[in-house]
């Protein structure tokens, strides 16, 4: 659907007018490069049930009972992202780096922000790059080769004998006993805490943003979604772009964020 060149023309007066500029990205904005989102109808919680797949306690239950369903969950969640480059709309939000102070705050956990160029990056639900301890603690960052290899490794789990041990195997660069005590991929699960010190910081560019371009969330998973809110509260305009929902903005872009993003900044900048 082709946008309304006034709508646009407004949201791009907004964009141009920031001094200060939070990106706040979520599972749409990655969609275009070929990772799932979960709450589609045909997400990831339809097939893998979050209180299953979604909870520490529920996937190390998983892992004891069902080595194999744990691998085939893994395999599914990591390999997309493995492999995943960014797409326009990342190309796009790297951009406004040249134009005004802009920060990212997603919620997505494939890197592929910072692999687009962005520089400012808040990861508000943490990262399958980066290896924490189990307080959380940073202790390695994984490179995207390395996230491959232990795809592929989950692939070749699912079947044959010693299932719960070879799962164990295949993912030693991201999770058991290290150095420095034990590790675990830094994301944060279903009644986690939220990333530190990203959510902290989060929350203070929010307070500070002249304005906050919304794109590809669905507004439904907190404390995250609250931020747009909280910046609208501090006077901030609020731009938003989904193909379905407007959200509690100012201007509303109706499209997919791979075609809409590049057109905005384009509009905005030149």
């Amino acid at each position: 659907m082709p946008i309304n060149p006034e709508t646009l023309d407004q949201a791009a007066k907004r964009l141009r007018g920031a001094r200060r500029l939070v990106v706040f990205t979520g599972a749409g904005v990655s969609a275009e490069s070929g990772i799932p989102t979960f709450r589609d109808d045909n997400g990831f919680w339809q097939r893998f049930p979050p209180e299953q797949f979604a909870r520490w306690d529920g996937l190390i239950k998983t892992a004891v009972v069902h080595p194999d369903q744990l691998a085939e969950f893994l395999q599914a969640v990591l390999e997309p992202i493995a492999v995943a480059w960014p797409n326009a709309a990342h190309a796009a939000i790297a951009r406004l780096e040249q134009h005004c102070k802009a920060t990212v705050i997603t919620q997505n956990v494939d890197g592929l922000h910072q692999a687009a160029g962005s520089k400012q990056v808040r990861e508000v639900h943490g990262s399958f790059f980066r290896v924490v301890s189990l307080r959380g603690q940073p202790i390695r960052s994984l490179q995207r080769e390395e996230l491959v290899a232990v795809s592929e490794s989950l692939r070749r789990t699912r079947s044959g004998m010693f299932r719960l041990a070879r799962l164990l195997w295949s993912l030693r660069p991201m999770f058991g006993l290290s150095w420095r005590g034990f590790k675990r991929p830094g994301v944060v699960l279903f009644g986690g805490a939220m990333a530190e010190p990203d959510w902290s910081q989060a929350q203070r560019d929010a307070q500070l943003c002249d304005a906050i371009l919304v794109v590809g969330t669905s507004g439904l998973i907190y404390p995250a979604a609250m931020l747009p809110g909280l910046a609208r509260q501090h006077g901030a305009s609020v731009i938003s772009i989904d193909p379905y929902e407007p959200g509690p903005s100012h201007v509303w872009l109706r499209g997919r964020a791979g075609e809409v993003v590049p057109q905005l900044v384009q509009a905005a900048f030149g």
